[in-house]
């Protein structure tokens, strides 16, 4: 009777995608930073990243995430969100082993806070857009919880104001090259 169940019982292999579920995570991010208005050329920050998403058909994962730059140069800080979109490397539906490459994409807008050259001498808009692009490593610990390292980049654009004869300002725009490392926790 035993060697019956044990033919008829399929074998499962281990399959840690998360599909159907949802996520919260937690990382620490480092950014340089390259902008086009400030003679001070690429600064650094350090900042925490805030995440929350999902998991759904062939394991593509969607996350909105929240940052906090701060730009110690110029006694500002930029708030902003993203919303991306994670495409794994394989999509034929096989069993999914615990580590996973990702392939990021999506858009962000971002605010500008603070005493900044960026906003009073140059004048520009404080909302910044931002296209996103990266790729991300995820490794799961347990079936649930994930550490998760990523390589992002961001280009940010935003308008200037009209000049003193009404003529519509130049684009400003800036660029973030960004690493992280964190935790995500499935439900």
């Amino acid at each position: 009777m035993a060697g019956v169940l044990l033919v008829s019982t399929p074998s499962h292999a281990a399959n840690y995608s998360g599909a159907g579920s949802w996520h919260l995570g937690a990382a620490y991010e480092t950014a340089t930073i390259d902008q086009n208005l400030l003679d001070t050329g690429a600064w650094s920050s350090t900042y925490p990243r805030l995440t929350v998403g999902g998991t759904g058909p062939m394991n593509a994962r969607f996350e909105i995430s929240w940052t906090r730059m701060r730009a110690d140069q110029e006694d500002a800080n930029i708030v902003g969100l993203d919303g991306d979109v994670w495409l794994p490397y394989a999509l034929d539906g096989a069993p999914v082993s615990r580590l996973r490459p990702y392939l990021i994409l999506g858009v962000g807008y971002h605010r500008y806070y603070g005493e900044t050259s960026v906003l009073d001498e140059e004048g520009a808009d404080n909302g910044a857009r931002s296209l996103n692009g990266g790729l991300a490593l995820v490794y799961n610990l347990t079936r649930r919880t994930e550490l998760v390292a990523t390589a992002r980049y961001r280009y940010f654009s935003w308008d200037a104001p009209d000049d003193e004869e009404g003529q519509p300002g130049d684009e400003a725009n800036a660029t973030a090259t960004s690493f992280s490392i964190g935790l995500q926790q499935l439900f």
